[in-house]
């Protein structure tokens, strides 16, 4: 045992300290990040952007005549882009003689303006909150060359912070966009302050420590490093349990493997504060969970790559090993069925996952949409599928491998046992549920899983397409692959479509409710959550102007929020004497309450209220009398009224939807509301009627129209006639073929995953290992460069097009602002034509005047569906029909310093620019208004943002038909390589074969080749080396001929001459005994005539040694039983003394087609010579066996001799040598001629001092 782990701590000594280095390094990185000395490198961070812009803000400032040109406006637009591309605003102010701030004359940013408390304030710093954030508010007092004063004002952002917060609005640090999660400004001293450059040094704010934080969640590096470390330990398990294997075979190194890695398991779904991997999205039970043991979707890929990673150990572990068959039919009987029953509950275990991966997790397989695919985790829940359903094909391999044998025999058997044990599975599936429902929607797949498991069956039963070795070549591979990227594709488009009939009702019903507006699901709800006495405590707050704002904010994002795209909600506040409380609209408390009384309709809210602006829209009223509290309960404090007004534009560019979207819209393509038949509303261009006729109306519910290729759901949400139609395009076809490439495409990465993997583990890493394994063979270097070029050229492809698509966009869409903005500056020039102009200035603040402006660009913006802003020449904001985002301060009421710099200084007649709030990007159009002498008296402003719904869809379909036509490339680019190899390499195996049959001996064929290309070439020069050969060889021939000969006769001569010698001097010695008249010449007479006969009966064994030797190669083949042979041989020698024979047949007839005098000869010899070798031992042991092979027969024959030396063991079989003191030699060389022309083998083992084994295998004609 100590043997063994120094040798698994040899061979895996590296790996072993690689996977420590590497959970060592994920712990510190993770102790570093988790501790006060990464929040304190942090702050050192923050520190150090904000000092870096103070001391910016110092040298710009301290250049005078730089100051001097932003003021005079006379600076360069090198410079302005300078100062606009710095990451904090800078402000100049012109200022009077007591030292205030008056005039702005130069900015630099949008975002932000100081305020009052700013501007007022000593020369000095101050930490800021405004509007939109955090600041780092920085004022200094200049002077100018003149001796005017000048106030210069710096705003260094330090945090965003909106007075909402959105996905495209969040609150984030400026200089480490993920501090956010790790720190937050404290109001309360901490050890990690952060200091500013100026002055002394003072303290700006503090930073406090998120306790919530998971530092892995957040920096990447981390996780990284921990899942290197953990598939290092996996390969040392592997590399582990493969060394048990071999040394104590599969079984002990294939339940070492699987219980350690359900060991790791279990104890990671005990623990799960190990790993902590529920800090992780990946892990969200919310996202995919099905059950304890897929509890999320990061658990189902490890489960299912481990999986298919034992079952791959296993089968290549226990090779070709397959449960022989029994004597006791019962033994075959149990294997079978223990193999089938897994066999089907792996299929319906593995369906079962399938569909709950469709049905229960938030994942979109809407493969259609490409970039629906980018936003969540569908490309992890394809490689999940992939890994499970390589680990169910490998699982099935294995259970026929090992059952094979059993089940061949079966035939239309085996497949009434799985019908059968399927049918029993559904059945306990339905009796065992307790939701009828799930039950009824589990056995409608399964039925059909039944029946493809029914056809898998059937072809893995087929030889054509994989035989019992499991030996896949590219073809069947391909064959595979596409075999179940069909199947699975049916399984997801099967449960896909109960889901999307599940979902397309669902946004019926939400329409449905939408257009109601007594529904209690809609806005309503919201108004519920008013709390009366709440209000009683808060009312008198109402009274302060500012805790007035801070209150209805607060009110409109706790219980609105989620309604602000379709409504605009507003909050009135009234004292006890119906005078407003600081309102944003001048609206009285008589208007109100006269709407709420007399045009309001009830809905199931108390205090809630609807009325009519027009046919299709809808507007809530809600008012409240609050009461005093305490004792002044029973009196009225004041009123509250909350007004819920439908939006007044549904533009898809204006940049306010965008900014307050918390996530994309859910909407049909198309749909149309009916209340009362008539048309309320609808989207885009589908031809919906106007009005419903009484053959349109659908009797159920719900109910499919079919029109084309479109299929229309009718929905009825109310008993009078009122509908809903949700309209989705077929795109059927098309979704089959993009969800087969996309699953054959996870299935080839997956393969290449493995493939590398199991490279790495051979490897070891080691760079000779791995550099030898690239070097590739012919076949593999076609496959490679074909499906190398397939794959450059999609890449190619697809990004020059995607690139042409951006910018075709880009351009169409600036055309198009262009013109927008062209008509718009024409139709409100026409409308303020009447308006009065006094100089440079217009009259903004002329009674009357504002109101019109802003009705006239709020009907602009709706007709155009986008926003409006006009400034003065001042680069002030007048007018805007998109108040809240200047209202809320998130952005300031200043013109964009560059579209004011191209405007007012250069008089441009339009400047485009490309601006950003939050994480919105947007396009803004600025252009002049100008009157009929060409004088400009205001700047009109488009901010146009657009979605690129109609770029990410081109491009989105772009991307599903390159997908879809690369995996069908692939496929035929696969085909196209397999054939192209096939016919190169065959050409090279052709010659290869010929040049392996080249003999000496024969005559050898030439090549015949009709093309005359590089490949007959090749075989032209082979043909004249084969001719060149029969010369050479007919030469060598003769020479060996007579060599032959010479050495025939040389061996004849001396085998003859052997026994000449004695009977000469027998003779002799008679001859003289006659001369001398011996008396004992007759007894002498005869022990001579014994002499002659015994050396005449070796002279004739001699003779016919050499001509059995010539007449080998003429052998006269019949069918025979090769027992009979045997048993002929056999019974000779079981009666020799001293010897003990062993003859061990198979019970079954062994036909061969052989010479059968020939194979007789041969056992005889290998018998014989068995016979001699143990001839000193005391005890002579001898035995024959045999052993079916698939398609021959193994004959051993075993002695106890003393062995064959080494020395001699390379000339067993050669002519002439023989290990006996007499002898010709030719035994062992006949007897492998012998087996040779029966298309036979034979070979030895031999041990010295233990004895020797004679190997002989016969091909047979059938085995019985």
């Amino acid at each position: 045992m100590k043997a063994f782990f120094t040798d698994i701590f040899r061979k895996n000594r590296w790996l072993m300290l690689e996977a420590l280095g590497l959970f060592l390094c994920g712990y510190f990185l993770n102790l570093y990040f988790n501790s006060d000395a990464s929040v304190r490198s942090l702050r050192n961070s923050i520190q150090s952007s904000l000092q870096d812009r103070e001391q910016d803000f110092e040298r710009l400032t301290g250049d005078t005549a730089m100051v001097e040109r932003l003021v005079d406006r006379q600076y360069t637009e090198q410079e302005m882009d300078k100062l606009v591309d710095k990451k904090y605003a800078v402000f100049l102010y012109d200022a009077d003689s007591s030292g205030v701030a008056s005039t702005l004359l130069f900015w630099n940013d949008q975002r932000s303006l100081p305020t009052p408390e700013i501007l007022g304030m000593n020369d000095g710093y101050i930490f800021s909150q405004l509007s939109n954030g955090q600041y780092n508010a920085v004022k200094k007092t200049l002077r100018r060359r003149d001796g005017r004063m000048l106030i210069g004002v710096a705003l260094i952002p330090v945090r965003w912070q909106y007075y909402i917060s959105t996905t495209n609005l969040p609150p984030e640090f400026t200089s480490d966009e993920a501090a956010e999660a790790r720190v937050s400004i404290s109001a309360v001293p901490t050890e990690f302050s952060v200091h500013t450059s100026l002055g002394k040094g003072g303290i700006l704010f503090y930073l406090a420590k998120k306790p919530a934080y998971h530092a892995a969640a957040h920096i990447w590096i981390i996780p990284l490093v921990i899942l290197l470390g953990v598939l290092l330990v996996l390969v040392l398990i592997h590399n582990i349990a493969h060394t048990i294997r071999e040394r104590w075979g599969a079984a002990l190194g294939i339940g070492f493997l699987i219980s350690v890695i359900l060991l790791l398991r279990v104890l990671v779904y005990i623990y799960p504060g190990v790993l902590n991997l529920r800090q992780f999205e990946l892990f969200d039970p919310t996202i995919y969970g099905s059950s304890l043991i897929l509890s999320s979707l990061g658990d189902l890929v490890i489960n299912a790559f481990l999986f298919c990673w034992i079952i791959l150990f296993i089968k290549r572990e226990i090779s070709e090993y397959t449960i022989p068959q029994s004597v006791h039919r019962w033994k075959n009987w149990l294997w079978t069925i223990i193999g089938l029953v897994l066999l089907v509950i792996a299929t319906f275990g593995f369906a079962n996952i399938i569909q709950s991966l469709v049905t229960d997790a938030k994942i979109s397989f809407n493969v259609t949409n490409f970039f629906s695919l980018l936003t969540n985790y569908s490309f992890v829940g394809f490689l999940a599928l992939a890994a499970l359903a390589l680990g169910y094909f490998f699982l099935s391999q294995v259970l026929f491998q090992l059952v094979g044998y059993l089940v061949r025999a079966l035939s239309i058997v085996l497949y009434i046992i799985i019908a059968f044990m399927g049918l029993l599975f559904l059945t306990a599936v339905v009796l065992l549920s307790h939701n009828s429902a799930a039950a009824q929607t589990t056995v409608e797949l399964d039925i059909f899983v039944l029946l493809w498991l029914l056809a898998y069956t059937w072809l893995m039963q087929r030889r054509v397409f994989s035989d019992l070795r499991f030996r896949l070549n590219v073809s069947e591979v391909l064959f595979w692959l596409f075999i179940f990227s069909t199947s699975i594709s049916a399984v997801i488009l099967f449960e896909n479509r109960k889901k999307e009939e599940i979902h397309l009702r669902g946004m019926a019903e939400q329409l449905g409710n939408q257009a109601d507006p007594t529904s209690e699901k809609m806005l309503s709800i919201s108004f519920s959550y008013i709390d009366g006495d709440f209000l009683s405590l808060i009312f008198s707050r109402f009274k302060d102007p500012v805790q007035n704002s801070a209150i209805k904010d607060s009110m409109v994002n706790s219980n609105f929020l989620g309604y602000q795209q379709k409504f605009d909600t507003h909050i009135y506040t009234y004292d006890q004497n119906e005078k407003p409380l600081y309102n944003d609209r001048t609206i009285s408390y008589d208007t109100l309450n006269t709407i709420f009384t007399l045009l309001g309709k009830n809905t199931g809210i108390q205090d809630l209220k609807y009325y009519e602006k027009s046919f299709d829209k809808y507007t809530y009223i809600y008012r409240k009398a609050v009461h005093g509290s305490g004792d002044s309960a029973s009196k009225v404090a004041g009123y509250l009224f909350i007004l819920s007004e439908p939006k007044t534009y549904k533009g898809n560019n204006a940049l306010i939807p965008e900014l307050f979207r918390q996530k994309s819209e859910d909407l049909p393509e198309y749909y149309a509301i009916y209340n009362k038949r008539e048309l309320v509303s609808d989207n885009n261009d589908y031809p919906f009627s106007t009005r419903l006729s009484d053959e349109q109306i659908p009797k159920s519910d719900y109910a499919h129209v079919r029109k084309g290729p479109y299929d229309e759901l009718w929905h009825r949400f109310s008993p009078d006639d009122s509908f809903v139609v949700v309209v989705k395009r077929d795109n059927s076809a098309l979704e089959d073929i993009t969800l087969f490439a996309y699953l054959f495409s996870a299935f080839l990465f997956l393969v290449f995953l493995f493939r590398l993997s199991a490279l790495l583990i051979w490897s070891r890493l080691h760079w000779s290992q791995l550099r030898s394994y690239w070097q590739l063979n012919i076949r593999s270097q076609i496959h490679t460069t074909i499906i190398f070029i397939s794959l450059f050229s999609f890449i190619v492809i697809g990004v020059a097009t995607i690139i042409f698509f951006i910018n075709r966009y880009n351009r169409n869409n600036q055309d198009r602002l262009s013109r927008a903005m062209q008509v718009m500056v024409n139709e409100v020039q026409n409308k303020l034509s009447g308006q009065i102009i006094y100089g440079d200035e217009w009259k903004f603040y002329y009674p009357g005047a504002r109101g019109e402006l802003q009705k006239m660009i709020e009907e602009l913006a709706q007709v155009h569906s986008t926003d409006i802003n006009v400034y003065d020449l001042s680069g002030n904001l007048q007018i805007t029909s998109s108040l809240l985002l200047y209202s809320k301060g998130i952005l300031s009421k200043k013109m964009h310093p560059q579209a004011y710099y191209n405007l007012h200084q250069l008089n441009s007649i339009q400047y485009t620019n490309t601006e950003q709030v939050g994480n919105v990007s947007y396009v803004s159009v600025y252009r002049p208004l100008r009157d009929a002498s060409g004088n400009a008296y205001a700047y009109l402003n488009i901010p146009s943002f657009s979605t690129q719904n109609e770029l990410k869809e081109e491009i989105s379909n772009f991307l599903v038909t390159i997908i879809n036509l690369n995996a069908f490339i692939f496929l035929i680019a696969g085909t196209i390589a397999l054939f192209l190899t096939n016919r190169i390499t065959s050409s090279f195996l052709l010659i290869s074969k010929k040049m392996q049959e080249v003999n000496l001996g024969k005559t050898n064929e030439v090549i015949q080749w009709g093309r005359n290309d590089e490949i007959g070439g090749l075989v032209k020069e082979y043909n004249k080396m084969v001719k060149k050969l029969e010369d050479s060889a007919a030469a060598l021939a003769k020479s060996e001929r007579e060599g032959a000969w010479r050495e025939m006769a040389r061996q004849v001569a001396h085998e003859i001459k052997n026994p000449l010698t004695p009977m000469k001097l027998s003779i002799q010695y008679l001859q003289k005994a006659i001369d001398n008249n011996s008396v004992n010449v007759k007894e002498m007479a005869g022990s001579v005539a014994k002499t002659l006969v015994e050396q005449i009966d070796h002279l004739s064994k001699i003779a016919s040694d050499f001509s059995q030797f010539a007449n080998i190669g003429n052998p006269k083949k019949e069918v025979f039983d090769l027992h009979e042979m045997l048993y002929s041989l056999v019974s000779l020698y079981e009666t020799t003394e001293n010897l003990l024979f062993k003859w061990v047949p198979v019970h079954q007839k062994i036909m061969v087609y052989a010479d059968k005098t020939q194979l007789n000869r041969l056992f005889t010899n290998l018998l014989q010579n068995a016979l001699e070798a143990c001839t000193d031992k005391s005890k002579r042991v001898i035995s024959v066996s045999e052993e079916v092979l698939e398609e021959s027969i193994l004959v051993k024959v075993t002695d106890n001799g003393e062995g064959i030396p080494l020395e001699m063991q390379s000339k067993i079989f050669t002519p002439n040598f023989t290990t006996k003191s007499s002898g010709t030699g030719l035994g062992l060389a006949m007897s492998k001629t012998i087996v040779e022309q029966a298309k036979g083998t034979i070979w030895f083992e031999t041990v010295e001092g233990e004895g020797t084994t004679f190997f002989v295998e016969l091909p047979v004609l059938r085995a019985t």
